[in-house]
């Protein structure tokens, strides 16, 4: 289990080497191996890497998760964090940011409200997102549903809608390389380097950047749950 704030998951062990993706506190690995001060972990959704082993604990079972960020004298808490009855009375954690861990939301009106959050290649917090790692991070935490980690997978895996016109609020837009949550009437939300932030975009504006996205569109797609 992640026992801090946010833990970078990278492809080797070592602390210079890419961060693949990131977990938050209270998420559950699984762990395969050992290298240095390193533990090579299985996460949640199949991807595997290394992560600081001093960033790892002991799981107990956890029971709600929060809808807002939290910091406490100790740490700092980012949305979504996984806690159990413990945490709360450790961290003294307000009832106002805890929900039950099954509750559902909309996953579209969540993430628009990180509009503004900074791009941060492997992110998956409030701290910073990658295009794919916003909208899994939003699938996970709203609908408790797994989808992949890279925007190529996530293109893979999902159902193909054949045009916009047959698209709803919630399907994924595929780019080359890059993916964002369709809201409606052609708008996006998606955390992007262009803006270095998660911003919404109206791909019939005729801007430049609409234009360069719709160049490179690849698939809408939709994950049934």
């Amino acid at each position: 289990m992640i026992i801090t704030s946010v833990a970078d998951i990278r492809t080797e062990p070592k602390f210079e080497s890419e961060r693949d993706s990131q977990l938050i506190y209270g998420e559950r690995v699984k762990i395969l191996g050992y290298e240095n001060n390193f533990v090579y972990v299985e996460c949640p959704d199949g991807l595997k890497g290394f992560v600081k082993k001093n960033l790892t604990g002991i799981y107990s079972k956890r029971k709600y998760k929060l809808i807002r960020p939290f910091r406490s004298k100790s740490i700092i808490l980012p949305f979504g964090s996984y806690i159990n009855d413990d945490d709360i009375n450790e961290f003294n954690i307000p009832e106002s940011l805890i929900r039950n861990i099954s509750k559902k939301y909309d996953p579209v009106e969540m993430a628009k409200k990180f509009v503004g959050t900074p791009y941060l290649w492997g992110g998956t917090s409030n701290f910073g997102f990658d295009c794919s790692g916003l909208t899994q991070r939003m699938m996970r935490f709203s609908l408790s549903y797994e989808i992949p980690r890279n925007s190529n997978q996530q293109r893979d895996l999902s159902k193909t809608i054949k045009s916009f016109d047959d698209a709803k609020k919630g399907d994924l837009i595929f780019f080359k390389g890059h993916v964002a949550f369709y809201i409606g009437n052609y708008k996006i939300v998606h955390a992007n380097g262009t803006y270095s932030r998660i911003t919404y975009n109206d791909l019939s504006d005729n801007s430049i950047y609409s234009k360069k996205l719709l160049s490179i569109m690849e698939k809408i797609g939709r994950f049934e749950y």
